[in-house]
């Protein structure tokens, strides 16, 4: 996009200079009588504005292609459309569009694509569909191969896929504590991975299970999953679209029953799967060593949300970044230390969703009895309307308002909060990770 706005900007300022140049060499030429050196000048003049052109044309990028670009594009009667392009080092093409919430609403194109210069072209419907080749990404182009214009132009970016990591503990989104739900497990074995599927109990038993082995190939887990040991039928375990989790399925649609034989009640393994552990540097797949920046290449935009958080003085402003599902709830909020930089790493992690859990089952829906039988409460210290409980041992801040404490729950005599004042099934306000300190 840069390139084309350069090429622009460089063709009106020549179309300029010519016109204020030529302009007057050719009054100039009418009342003078040698006129060759008028027209030798005519002429150079011509050739550096033709050699100007020549150097602002977009020229080819040279930036490896091969890869999985995926972005949400706007749609104008939907929340939205998943776009995954896959290009492949034999010059052919993958380009999967899903429309969010509809039914029937996904669709496959397969053919080969051309570059020239720095547009790649492909096929859809026998009418072509360009894209802009930029760092990491492509634009999608109109028709007229000019990228769109206006606040929704980000949002026809599809951002190029890194290696996704594959190790950790899943579950089907719920957005409450308590539901059913289904957990996956993955831990490497050697070039391996183990996966482990279980859920929740009903009447009293596991109502799914299955543990093979997956093996690495072309960015997915395969694992056969055939009750019949003549006999390979494959599930695949693949990055959903925004990156959280992975989707199970079958590649063959006709074999997707073959995953409700390890359930029961009309159950089956397939399915979303978000990573919901919460550790001391890490919430599912967002880890304190990730940048703001790689949060916004990782997601999609439809999916975060920027805005400026306050503190206790005027001046005192932040950026947040509310990070959501495809469809709209609000998972957990991303601070970096200082505003306008989206190179800083991650400080302040502001957890929403009680999805997410420590290894230990605290969530932002725990209570003081259950935060105290599950960690050393380092400290805890007076806010204006709260108390803070610190637990190092997981980089967490808990608050509980002053409202629900017991009275006499400041010690003035030690200055200390007494924590036989503080009852136990006391909620707390906000669970909250500190990174990059």
């Amino acid at each position: 996009m840069v390139a084309l706005i350069r090429r622009d900007l460089c063709l009106f300022y020549i179309k300029l200079w010519l016109l204020l140049t030529f302009f007057p060499l050719l009054l100039f030429s009418v009342y003078k009588p040698n006129k060759m050196k008028i027209i030798s000048s005519l002429l150079l003049l011509l050739l550096v504005s033709i050699t100007a052109c020549q150097f602002n044309k977009p020229a080819a990028v040279n930036i490896p292609l091969e890869g999985i670009y995926k972005g949400t594009l706007p749609c104008a009667d939907c929340a939205g459309i998943e776009s995954r392009l896959i290009l492949n080092r034999d010059k052919t093409f993958i380009y999967e569009n899903t429309y969010i919430d509809r039914v029937d609403g996904r669709f496959t194109d397969r053919g080969s694509y051309t570059v020239k210069e720095n547009i790649v072209t492909i096929e859809r419907n026998n009418t072509p569909v360009y894209f802009l080749i930029e760092k990491n990404s492509l634009i999608l182009l109109g028709s007229d191969l000019q990228p769109a214009k206006g606040k929704l132009a980000p949002y026809y970016i599809l951002k190029k896929q890194g290696e996704f990591s594959y190790s950790g503990r899943y579950e089907t989104f719920s957005a409450e504590e308590g539901e059913y739900r289904q957990v996956l497990t993955i831990a490497p074995q050697g070039k391996d991975y183990q996966i482990n599927f279980s859920a929740s109990k009903v009447g009293g038993r596991e109502n799914c299970y299955f543990s093979g082995i997956a093996r690495l190939r072309d960015g997915k887990l395969w694992a056969n999953i055939s009750t019949d040991k003549d006999r390979e039928i494959l599930m695949s375990i693949a990055p959903t679209h925004d990156n959280l989790g992975v989707d199970v399925f079958t590649p063959d649609f006709a074999q997707r029953f073959q995953l409700m034989l390890y359930c029961r009640g009309g159950a089956s393994l397939a399915g979303e799967y978000i990573k919901n552990t919460i550790t001391a540097d890490s919430i599912g797949v967002i880890t304190a060593s990730t940048t703001i920046a790689e949060v916004l290449h990782t997601l999609p935009l439809t999916q975060i949300v920027k805005k400026t958080g306050t503190g206790e003085f005027a001046d005192d402003t932040y950026d947040d970044y509310e990070i959501l599902t495809r469809n709209n709830q609000h998972l957990f909020t991303l601070t970096p230390k200082s505003s306008g930089d989206v190179r800083q790493k991650i400080e302040r992690v502001v957890i929403k969703s009680p999805f997410f859990t420590t290894a230990k089952g605290i969530s932002c829906q725990s209570t003081y009895q259950d935060i105290s039988n599950a960690y050393t409460i380092t400290k805890i210290v007076p806010d204006i309307d709260h108390i803070i409980l610190v637990v190092d041992e997981i980089n967490a801040h808990f608050s509980i308002a002053k409202s629900a404490l017991r009275q006499g729950w400041w010690d003035n005599t030690c200055k200390t909060v007494n924590r036989n004042k503080i009852p136990a099934d006391a909620e707390i306000d906000s669970f909250i990770l500190w990174w990059n300190q």
